[in-house]
């Protein structure tokens, strides 16, 4: 009788204990998460880092999203059901990118899908996306060769909400070549794949578009981030204005070099500058001849201002203001197809890429695309900003 009861309370502990056993770790929308075969909701997934080097672009964009799927869900749905979005973090690598790709096709039956934010993970995982016909909307990862990988296709499923590589390079060029006529241009840039794009992008506009080649090029190991060597063979070949090529971290490096070293240019740079990353590390160091892409600032018209004010009465503060527009919109997109054509994935696709009344938070165009252009923001759509006093961004004059 002893040894029943010892085996009973043995098995009960037992059942308790794998009950509270840790799963798996994967990040989800808690709020809205649910069944993927629930009749009164569908699933859009999200793909996007929550970790690693650009987990603030990912909380940027996942505020945007929820936002955008709140109001879907407010106005009532796709007759009656709900957005239920599906989070996982691809800890900005590419192989947990293609890993999380893979289960929201096949099994959270995803009918669309946002993301990522490195442009590594963009190109590891896009062809399963492809080839599921499920419509991918990228609000971060700028490299060029994203949406044209499969632009030849008889339907390209990629699209884009953010301002690639190329075009922020032309927009940097038009100001500094165009507008103030400088000739004398310094390109600092990293060794790895996102500075060596960006270099090729400048080096092939400068040739093509103006007959030109950089004064000097700096490369610089984003690992030893030691920039105070770049910063002097600048000043030694006397450059008129920098063009800066790196992510966040490299930037902050970049102006501590600055300061310490003196400069006698202007730095003009992609849209990572612009990353509160390079605030929070440097401070009032981001004052002064620096310069940056962006498609979006809190201040550029009423209703950026008003949906900056959103996302402070919702969330307290505005991590990546850029980041969280361009989030919205790209859900946004998404489920205002979804409303015009259904469920259906494919006709999700085709409605996304002839919209004609689109209405976002960026700078985005009410014809965001066309069958030969899945790029939202073309050089018309994007600007050159800096900080104010304030350690605001706002819309250089």
């Amino acid at each position: 009788m002893r040894k029943s009861i010892f085996l009973a309370a043995f098995l009960l502990l037992f059942t308790i204990l794998a009950g509270c056993s840790p799963e798996v770790a994967e990040t989800k929308n808690n709020s809205d998460s649910g069944d993927s075969s629930d009749k009164d909701s569908f699933n859009i997934g999200l793909a996007i880092s929550m970790s690693g080097g650009t987990a603030l672009f990912g909380e940027g964009v996942k505020r945007g999203v929820d936002l955008a799927v709140q109001d879907f869900n407010d106005a009532g749905g796709y007759e009656g059901q709900n957005a239920n979005l599906i989070l996982y973090d691809d800890e900005a690598k590419p192989e947990k990118s293609v890993e999380i790709v893979q289960k929201l096709i096949n099994q959270d039956n995803i009918v669309a899908l946002v993301g990522p934010a490195n442009s590594g993970n963009a190109m590891a995982h896009i062809q399963f996306t492809q080839e599921a016909k499920i419509p991918e909307v990228v609000p971060v990862a700028t490299g060029t060769q994203i949406t044209q990988e499969y632009k030849d296709t008889d339907k390209n499923y990629i699209f884009r909400v953010a301002p690639l590589d190329g075009v922020q390079v032309s927009a940097i060029l038009k100001e500094l070549v165009d507008k103030q006529g400088l000739t004398k241009l310094g390109v600092i840039h990293d060794t790895e794949g996102y500075g060596q794009g960006g270099r090729e992008d400048i080096v092939k506009q400068l040739k093509e578009d103006y007959d030109m080649e950089p004064t000097v090029i700096s490369a610089f190991d984003p690992k030893e981030l030691n920039l105070e060597p770049s910063i002097r063979e600048m000043n030694n070949a006397g450059v008129e204005a920098v063009i800066f090529y790196g992510l966040a971290p490299q930037s902050a490096k970049l102006l501590e070099a600055r300061f310490n070293e003196g400069l006698d240019a202007p730095i003009y740079a992609t849209w990572a500058t612009g990353d509160p990353t390079v605030l929070n590390l440097v401070g009032d160091l981001v004052k002064g001849d620096l310069f940056f892409v962006q498609s979006f600032t809190i201040d550029q018209n009423d209703v950026a201002k008003k949906f900056h004010e959103r996302v402070m009465d919702t969330y307290g503060e505005d991590v990546f203001p850029i980041a969280t527009a361009q989030g919205y919109d790209s859900a946004k997109l998404i489920l205002d197809a979804i409303k015009k054509v259904g469920l259906d994935s494919e006709k999700i696709r085709d409605q996304i890429e002839s919209f004609t009344d689109f209405e976002g938070v960026t700078a985005i165009k009410s014809t965001p695309f066309t069958k030969d252009n899945h790029e939202a923001f073309g050089i018309d759509e994007v600007f050159i900003a800096t900080y104010n006093d304030d350690l605001q961004i706002i819309a250089a004059e």
